[in-house]
């Protein structure tokens, strides 16, 4: 395995598998940083649930009142911070705007890859009610709701400007598949 410093930005639409896939990172030696953990914490910090409304309402007022790359500059901090322990191979799981692609990028320069990941909506909607996470949608219009904030945000931009994509509308032996060869071929570049 490469020592050379890389930061991987993984995208997709809540639900996709990027979690998934950021774990699997951790075999190629990746340390993951979570972005949506920022604005759980920060929900947490106001005594607040972080349910998906309150989860929303953070992601929105910390863009309104730090600027749309508000999320992604608490996560180059804490990059910068595990860096200095000697980490070099970072993965951010959950980019979710081309103003945080650009930040990633003006930082990071050419050590900066994004991937998305893409699943169809039935398969994102089953996944994330599976997982029973406090923000996971209950209902089918509270999914679609969060889809539709994720994506006035940016997101489907982000995606569109990943450098690289890998479908997950399978089960998750071939997913896993796919995240090996994947990190195999990155890794030598």
């Amino acid at each position: 395995m490469s020592n050379i410093f890389r930061v991987i930005g993984i995208t997709g639409m809540p639900g996709s598998g990027k979690s998934e896939l950021a774990k699997i990172g951790k075999d190629f030696g990746y340390t993951i940083v979570i972005m949506g953990d920022v604005i759980r914490q920060k929900v947490r910090e106001e005594g607040k649930e972080p349910t998906p409304e309150n989860c929303n309402l953070m992601m929105q007022e910390l863009r309104k009142r730090h600027g749309p790359n508000a999320v992604a500059l608490a996560t180059v901090d804490e990059i910068e911070k595990i860096s200095k322990e000697g980490k070099s191979k970072f993965i951010i799981d959950g980019i979710r705007s081309q103003a945080e692609v650009v930040t990633f990028r003006q930082k990071f320069e050419n050590l900066f890859s994004v991937l998305a990941v893409h699943a169809d909506s039935k398969l994102r909607l089953n996944r994330l009610q599976k997982r029973k996470r406090s923000d996971a949608p209950s209902t089918i219009e509270e999914f679609n709701r969060r889809d539709q904030i994720e994506l006035s945000v940016g997101l489907g931009e982000a995606i569109a400007y990943a450098n690289y994509m890998i479908e997950n509308n399978s089960n998750f032996d071939d997913f896993k598949k796919k995240v090996y060869d994947f990190f195999n071929h990155f890794e030598q570049v």
